[in-house]
């Protein structure tokens, strides 16, 4: 009887390895949020919002924009080449569309500038992001080596499991029971073993449905 062997399923490889690299590309886009473009765009505002904060307007006379067509606050960043924080223009608008009394403090509207677009627990949270997206990424990596690593073959006598070197050798004698109940749905068959059990999945790994072949037992139409 020929050995039988699997091996590292392609198409789940691929599709694990294309979800951590895109998991890292994210994680690369906080951190450098994180580390270069949240602290420049704070240290680009500051100074511009510092002298407008100095000019005493309301949100409401920032977001007139009557006169030019063109809100002054919109206009005062276009003119230093920086857009408008969104953080800045998206209050000042939220107050003059439910007519919030803040819309007529100077006060207010100075507060509002003054703070920077970023604050430091935001740019605490593009950190704590890159880690946990990085952290998956790796993870995803992991799982595809460790099926990459772990070669199932069966003979007539045994079923052998080698992982990263390792090898089990489970006798078929020693085969108590196989659970096909998710074999038709999800291509798993767990074998149970007198020492263990040992999962065999179809997505994971090429190669499992002719041992399954062999260790299913026939149905009546089949024998």
């Amino acid at each position: 009887m020929p050995t039988l062997t699997t091996s590292l399923n392609r198409e789940y490889a691929v599709r694990f390895l294309g979800v951590a690299a895109l998991l890292i590309a994210f994680a690369g886009w906080f951190l450098y949020d994180g580390l270069i473009g949240y602290p420049n765009e704070n240290a680009r505002v500051a100074p511009i919002a510092e002298r407008l904060a100095a000019e005493e307007r309301t949100a409401a006379e920032w977001m007139n924009a009557q006169q030019t067509g063109v809100a002054p606050l919109v206009e005062a960043f276009q003119q230093d080449g920086v857009k408008p924080p969104a953080k800045i223009t998206d209050t000042f608008n939220s107050w003059i569309s439910i007519n919030d009394p803040e819309k007529d403090s100077v006060e207010a509207a100075q507060k509002v500038l003054l703070t920077p677009p970023h604050s430091e627990d935001s740019i605490t949270t593009q950190f704590i992001s890159a880690a946990i997206s990085a952290l998956a990424g790796l993870v995803l990596i992991f799982l595809v080596l460790l099926r990459w690593k772990t070669r199932i073959s069966l003979d007539g006598e045994a079923l052998t499991v080698t992982t990263f070197g390792h090898t089990a050798r489970h006798a078929l004698a020693d085969l108590k029971s196989v659970d096909d109940s998710q074999w038709e749905k999800r291509g798993i068959l767990r074998l149970s073993f007198a020492s263990c059990v040992v999962t065999l999945d179809a997505w994971h790994h090429a190669g499992v449905r002719p041992l399954a072949e062999r260790l299913l037992p026939k149905k009546p139409d089949q024998a």
